[in-house]
This record gives structure tokens, C-alpha cells and sequence, in this order.
């Protein structure tokens, strides 16, 4: 759980942070051509905390725009150094992933530095970085509160023990899961679909009992930004009542049961530095149309090649985690829920199309003409649509002997409204308190 990166935002940033690097004070670039600048030098995700047990350093090639993934990079020599020269090595477990074996456990206080070997012998080498010292996540809570924006919801806020006499530089990230309790449940579900014209029943869709409920699931999510603060300006030796996050009182994630885990991380001043300019480069829009008055410096180095980029950073940090309940009622309580995850509008999609028609074929069967498939299947088969009740004016319009073009035997909901698995997992997270 530790180590688990969200990969979609670690890909924007080292993008954005090889860009920055290359336009100091260029007024006009050509897009086309950074890739040929930027494309094959190293990019290195080396995040590496206090925390006793397996963790991974990421190694990859910078990749042109028109690649969708960047190139992992494979066959690498991956050591953590300590101020004794002794080493700590990882390895391979998949393309450019490395992680350490057995459980890794550093010293506070102590010096360490990160040696990478690759496959075509160039060596890297970080600069010395020191671990910082443990700060506890003392309290974890959340209040209703006003944001900025005079939005109602909630705060989930946090105090931490600090360092007495001693500035602390924080990042934190947080994990989400939240109960989903789909609104409209019922005990019964699609069961034959049946498409063939010729075998005898034409177009049939029937329904059965469901073997097991869907309308309880856990969904999560992760923070996507970098949430930096520090007691640098503050005369307490801690944070005190830091907004981690704020959650509006109409977003649905918190309509039932939520929980948040806090992960912080304690690093120095150098690496504070680094994630606040890498914070402001995070957005491509800006990076396309300002001027760029600097390069995002990283703490690594070649030291045996003519190579003269490699990009990433060797951060050393102590971690603390904190994992946090709730319920909305006791924050709301005569407030209706936040309104769910989709729009939950009754349909009634036709087995048979308007204007159907059924011409006798030479041989037997039949050629169906002009529109050839069944809205109410149709919708079936791409996961559109659960069964929600039977529509009564269906067998009341049969015995009136109207055409069987556009009438709908089933009345629906969207799938999500009553098989919450579009949003989540049925299974109950292991660390889950009701």
C-alpha cells in the first residue's frame, strides 16, 4: 500500500519536468522538436521512506509525444549507499521496476546516497541525502466547514507532532474508500438473451433471481496533487488544523461510509524545493505559454559519460500514516444524501424497433427489414441497462394487437443504479470498519 503510485500523474510530471528543464529563457520553441532533444535520456522516480519493508525506484527513458507510455528502463544496477559504503541493493521485479530485497530499514539522521548502473555501463549517482527524523500524525479528524469558495462540506484536517526547535517539510498524499449503496436494488438480473429471429420465439429477453446481492461495493480513489506544507513560518513546532483535504457536502464519495489514510512524508528542505517548483510546472498549459526563467534541478548526476540529462530525484523521507472513519449522518444529519454517482432515470428501450418488419425468406426463415437490431439487447449487451420492473402496459397493449414495433416488455435503470459494481469492488476492503 506504501509504494502504490498513481502512475497517470507521475507520467504528466516527469513530461512537464523534462520540458522545464529545456527552456530556460526561450521565449518560442517548436513542439516537434523537443522529443528529438528529450527522447532516451533517464528519468528516475526514487521515493524512498523509513518504512521497513519492500519499496520500489522506478526507472524509465523519456519518450516522444506520440508515444502514449514512456520505455522502462531494463537491466539496470540499483544500490542505496550509506555513509559506511555499505549497500543496499534492488532488483528487477518487472521492467523498470526495483525494489529492494528484503525489508529495508534506514536509520534517521543517517546519510544515504543512490547509485544506478545501466546496462550500458553509465553510472549515476545522487547527492548525498540525509533521513530526516520521524514526526508522528498525531490527530486525524475531519469538521463541516466552508472552503474558499463558501462551499459546505467537509474538512479532513491534521496535527503532527513536529521537531522542537526545528523547521519540518512536509508532503502528503491520501488514499480514499467509500461505501456505495446502489439506490435502486432489485433481486433480479438478465438471464437469456436470445437474438435468433428463426428458432420459434423471435427477439426474447427473460430475467431470474439473482445469486448475490450487487448493491453494496467500495469504491477508492487517491490524491493527484502535491500537497506540500511545513513549520517553517509557524511558532509552534507542528502543524496544527492542516487542511489535507476538503471534501464538498454534495459529492457523493461521502454519502455513506468514507475513510481516508493519510500517508506523510518528513523530508528536508532540498526536496521541498523540488516538489514546490515541480508543482508549478505540473500543468502543460502553462508550460506552453510562459516563459521559462529556470530548469527544475534534480539531485542525480552521470559520472563516468558524455550523457549531460538525467531526470529525477533522490528523495529521503520519514513516513507516518494515519487512517480516518465517517459516517455523513453525523455530520449532516438532516440533510438528504449527495445525489449519486449518475443520473437514475427510468427508461423503457423497445425489444423491437419502430417500423419492424419480418418478410417470409425463400427456404423458410425470415429477412428482417430495415432497422435490424433490438434497442432493449442492444443496450443489454453493451452494459447500459439493469432490470428495474416489468412494464405493465406491455402485455395490455399485446392483447390489443398493436405492432410489435417499439413496445418495451421491461422497464430499466441505468446499470449503475442498481449494480453498483460500475463504481466499485463488491468485496470489503480488509482494514474496513463498519
Amino acid at each position: 500500500m506504501l509504494r502504490r503510485r498513481n502512475t497517470n500523474k507521475w507520467k504528466l510530471v516527469s513530461f512537464c519536468w523534462l520540458c522545464c528543464c529545456l527552456m530556460a529563457c526561450i521565449d518560442d520553441f517548436e513542439i516537434e522538436n523537443i522529443t528529438d532533444v528529450l527522447e532516451g535520456y533517464l528519468v528516475v522516480d526514487a521515493r524512498i521512506t523509513d518504512w521497513n519493508g519492500k519499496q520500489t525506484i522506478f526507472l524509465s527513458r523519456t519518450f516522444a509525444l506520440e508515444d502514449s507510455e514512456p520505455s522502462p528502463e531494463k537491466g539496470a544496477l540499483v544500490a542505496i549507499i550509506d555513509e559506511m559504503g555499505g549497500r543496499i541493493g534492488f532488483q528487477e521485479i518487472a521492467p523498470g521496476n526495483y525494489t529492494n530485497e528484503g525489508n529495508l530499514s534506514l536509520k534517521s539522521s543517517s546519510i544515504y546516497k543512490l547509485e544506478i548502473i545501466t546496462r550500458d555501463g553509465v553510472r549515476y549517482m545522487s547527492e548525498e541525502v540525509r533521513l530526516p527524523n520521524k514526526v508522528p500524525i498525531v490527530d486525524l479528524r475531519a469538521e463541516g466547514r466552508l472552503n474558499g469558495f463558501s462551499s459546505d462540506g467537509l474538512a479532513i484536517l491534521l496535527d503532527n507532532g513536529g521537531i522542537p526547535d526545528q523547521s519540518g517539510y512536509f508532503r502528503f498524499e491520501f488514499e480514499e474508500t467509500y461505501q456505495i449503496v446502489a439506490p435502486y436494488p432489485n433481486p433480479f438480473d438478465w438471464d437469456e438473451i436470445d437474438y435468433d429471429i428463426n428458432d420459434g420465439d423471435g427477439w426474447e429477453v427473460t430475467i431470474a433471481g439473482r445469486t448475490e446481492p450487487v448493491n453494496i461495493c467500495y469504491g477508492n480513489s487517491a490524491s493527484r496533487d502535491i500537497i506540500l506544507s511545513s513549520t517553517e513560518d509557524l511558532l509552534s513546532g507542528g502543524l496544527d488544523d492542516f487542511v489535507v483535504r476538503f471534501i464538498a457536502k454534495d459529492n457523493p464519495i461521502i454519502s455513506h461510509r468514507y475513510s481516508i489514510l493519510v500517508k506523510q512524508y518528513h523530508h528536508d528542505i532540498n526536496a521541498r524545493a523540488f516538489f514546490e517548483t515541480l508543482n508549478s510546472f505540473s500543468s502543460l498549459e502553462s508550460i506552453f505559454s510562459n516563459v521559462q526563467t529556470g530548469r527544475l534541478e534534480g539531485n542525480i548526476q552521470v559520472q563516468n559519460s558524455d550523457v549531460t540529462l538525467v531526470f529525477g530525484y533522490f528523495e529521503l523521507s520519514s513516513y507516518s500514516e494515519k487512517r480516518l472513519f465517517l459516517n455523513y449522518r453525523d455530520f449532516f444529519p438532516d440533510e438528504e444524501l449527495p445525489p449519486y454517482f449518475m443520473n437514475c432515470a427510468t427508461g423503457a428501450p423497445a425489444l423491437y424497433p419502430r417500423g419492424f418488419h419480418l418478410t417470409p425468406a425463400e427456404g423458410g426463415g425470415f429477412v428482417i427489414d430495415g432497422t435490424n437490431s433490438s434497442p432493449l439487447i442492444e443496450g443489454i449487451l453493451a452494459g447500459l441497462y439493469a432490470y428495474h420492473a416489468d412494464n405493465d402496459d406491455f402485455e395490455n397493449l399485446l392483447s390489443e394487437g398493436s405492432p410489435l414495433g417499439g413496445l418495451a416488455p421491461f422497464l430499466v435503470k441505468p446499470l449503475g443504479c442498481v449494480d453498483c459494481g460500475t463504481f466499485g469492488s463488491y468485496e470489503k476492503p480488509d482494514f474496513w470498519i463498519d
